[in-house]
């Protein structure tokens, strides 16, 4: 590296440019010119040993340019440094020596007599291209150091058909994701060098390849290479991975993950005790502080819905928490619309419906690479977290690998009940892992939440009331007299009649869609400056059904009551609620989780914004009250409902069942046991 000074003729680099140092023209100011527009500059000498100690000043020595330096960036210690000091000690002696035979011989002698090393005096030739190395150098004492790396026959020994050979074999043979050993790829490389002798004169035969030769060739190879040869592409990407820098945020509310996980943990119901499944975890979490912002719990698969009630709850304050959780000790006080949120590849995460949402808050959603969990790290770790602290090592887990479980039945062993389990997350959540120190902030999120945040910071939704609106699932239908069709429901009001007796008669509108209430919808004006709540017209069957609910109703009701308007979907609703209230014992646990989810899209009204995970309730029978629909006899041959066709979701399938089999007997079987009959009677 060798060492320089601020003094004239010396050079440097600062901002990309090279500069020379030229005259120093009053106390503690330089000029210097700009090696290549030859432009003269000035700078304080003390901004020069600023921009030095912050290593932006670099100082380039055109005399090491061509010298060869040996590859270690520091000077080794051990016998290699202590050579190349003795190297220097001659090499210094004679310096200011000319380069003459007598006069190096002398200076070289003289030093020998005190060292006595090495074995042999040094010949001045040897000394003379040490000196004149560490001159070029600098007296840089690296290029003193021995070149081993340069020594010996680098070259392989093996004629380049048998090389050819090898790699070849180690393409097909060891790089391939069935994953072969050393051995496999020795012996196919044998193998084909001994065919190849086999064609060849005595005198032209091959060397037989050794697996010393295959091991070299293979280290040879890149091991993000290999690995990905061997594992596949992203297995390698994420093996390689390299964590060079995190995206950091100054302020709470500036970027939020969100993402949905399974809880390792089987809970029962609360009426029958019985085991329901495990349920799905959507959580949000804020990047700044580590807060939780919101979660949903429940046994509805990861689609728009959970993440549409997820933000919802992320958005609104957690006033009505401990009204719903007494046993909760602390405030949920992290809650607001973030700026950025950060999402996955999964499909509800690139639908239309959570864009607009997004947009209409101003929230920019910001796509992870696709298998790249540790874009949003954060949200990952809290959900493993989660999952450690509740459901691994209690009654009913499931544990996080399959085989882990050994003999443990997680359905035998559930105890936690579906209510119980939404309290003991909210718990950890407010009264745990806010309130103990992180690790990577040095203090409980609630702690940072509380002193970096200003209530006016927060933003929040201008009207709590059309939230729903805003999160909706968007659709577009046509506006006719008829109202707006959506899945077999008619909607309709005064104010769409309003709107097309001014724009006309037919109009293409724009829909928001909540699919855990179908009472009422959100219209769009073709303007888009206008939001109409329409009602169904069907309200009595409509009035906080859910999409899924919808569904599962108008599957039933085409099956087993051959009907396909609103009066029919409406027995059909009551007559699920009733069977499942009847079977619910009977079903088996694949069942039971699907009528947990039919039960957990609650048949009543949606929940308001202050309770944003109501407690579980038992699926209620709606009575219609405008009109009282008499049930129809059932045909002779109609089966009633079973326990699979209520849980099935998309589609419902027919349960199987077993039929007597009868027996076709002949007239004269048939006699004779009629005359057998008659005797007996006698």
């Amino acid at each position: 590296m060798g060492a320089s000074s601020f003094r004239a003729g010396t050079e440097f680099e600062l901002n990309n440019k090279v500069y020379r140092l030229i005259r120093l023209v009053e106390d503690g100011i330089w000029q210097v010119e700009d090696t290549r527009t030859k432009r003269i500059e000035e700078f304080m000498q003390a901004d020069l040993h600023e921009h030095y100690a912050k290593h932006r000043l670099v100082f380039s020595n055109p005399k090491t340019v061509n010298v060869e330096i040996s590859r270690a960036p520091v000077v080794p210690s051990g016998p290699a440094f202590d050579a190349a000091k003795l190297r220097r000690a001659y090499a210094m002696a004679t310096m200011e020596t000319p380069n003459t035979p007598e006069a190096m011989t002398a200076a070289i002698a003289e030093v020998w007599q005190r060292l006595k090393k090495p074995a042999k005096q040094p010949h001045w030739t040897t000394v003379y291209r040490w000196k004149t190395k560490l001159q070029k150098a600098g007296k840089d004492i690296r290029v003193l150091l021995a070149a081993d790396h340069k020594k010996g026959n680098r070259a392989r020994r093996y004629p380049p058909e048998v090389m050819e050979l090898l790699n070849n074999t180690i393409e097909t043979s060891y790089l391939t994701e069935e994953r072969r050993t050393i051995q496999d790829a020795l012996d196919s490389a044998k193998a084909a060098v001994i065919r190849e002798n086999n064609l060849r004169p005595e005198a032209l035969q091959l060397p037989i390849p050794t697996r010393r030769l295959v091991i070299s060739l293979i280290e040879a190879i890149p091991a993000f290479d290999r690995y990905a040869a061997r594992h596949g592409q992203m297995a390698a990407i994420k093996r390689f991975r390299s964590v060079q820098g995190h995206r950091t945020t100054k302020a709470p509310l500036e970027r939020a993950e969100i993402d949905h996980t399974p809880l390792d943990l089987m809970v029962i119901d609360d009426d029958a005790g019985l085991p329901l499944g495990r349920p799905y975890l959507t959580c949000c979490i804020d990047d700044n502080t580590r807060c939780m912002l919101g979660l949903h719990i429940g046994f509805e698969p990861p689609s728009y819905l959970t993440v549409a009630r997820c933000l919802k709850h992320a958005f609104l304050p957690k006033t009505n928490l401990q009204k719903l959780y007494p046993s909760i000790k602390n405030e949920w006080a992290a809650h607001g619309v973030m700026r950025e949120l950060v999402v996955d590849n999964g499909a509800e995460f690139h639908s239309k419906s959570l864009e607009n949402a997004c947009f209409t808050l101003g929230i920019e959603i910001h796509y992870s690479a696709r298998k790249t969990p540790w874009f949003k790290g954060k949200i990952e770790r809290f959900q493993g977290t989660l999952n450690r602290a509740i459901a691994h090592g209690n009654p009913g887990t499931t544990f996080s690998n399959i085989f882990d479980k050994e003999d443990y039945d997680p359905s035998a062993n559930a105890v936690i009940r579906y209510s119980v389990l939404k309290e003991i997350v909210n718990m950890w959540v407010v009264d745990v892992y806010h309130q103990r120190p992180h690790r990577t902030l040095g203090a409980p999120p609630a702690v940072v939440w509380n002193s970096t945040v200003n209530n006016e910071d927060i933003l929040l939704p201008d009207n709590p009331a059309e939230l729903d609106a805003i999160m909706g699932r968007s659709e577009t239908r046509r506006l006719t007299h008829k109202g707006i069709e959506l899945n077999g429901l008619s909607y309709n009001s005064h104010e769409l009649a309003a709107l097309r007796r001014k724009l006309g008669d037919k109009l293409d509108v724009e829909l928001r869609v909540d699919d855990q209430d179908l009472g009422q919808i959100v219209v769009l004006s073709p303007d888009k400056r206008q939001m109409f709540m329409v009602p169904a017209l069907a309200q009595a069957y409509a009035k906080g059904l859910s999409a899924w609910q919808h569904r599962v109703c108008k599957k039933f009701a085409a099956k087993q009551l051959e009907k396909h308007d609103p009066a029919g979907w409406l027995e059909a609703k009551t007559t699920i609620s009733r069977l499942i209230e009847e079977e619910f014992m009977h079903k088996k646990q694949k069942s039971r989780t699907k009528i947990a989810r039919f039960k957990d899209n609650t048949l009543s009204a949606p929940a308001t914004a202050d309770n944003a995970l109501p407690a579980p309730q038992a699926a209620t029978t709606t009575q219609p009250q405008q009109e009282v629909v008499e049930p129809q006899p059932k045909p002779a041959d109609l089966q009633p409902l079973t326990p699979t066709e209520i849980s099935a979701a998309e589609p419902l399938h027919q349960a199987k069942r077993f039929k007597p089999q009868h027996r076709q007997r002949s007239p004269l079987v048939l006699e004779a046991e009629q005359a057998e009959l008659l005797g007996g009677q006698a």
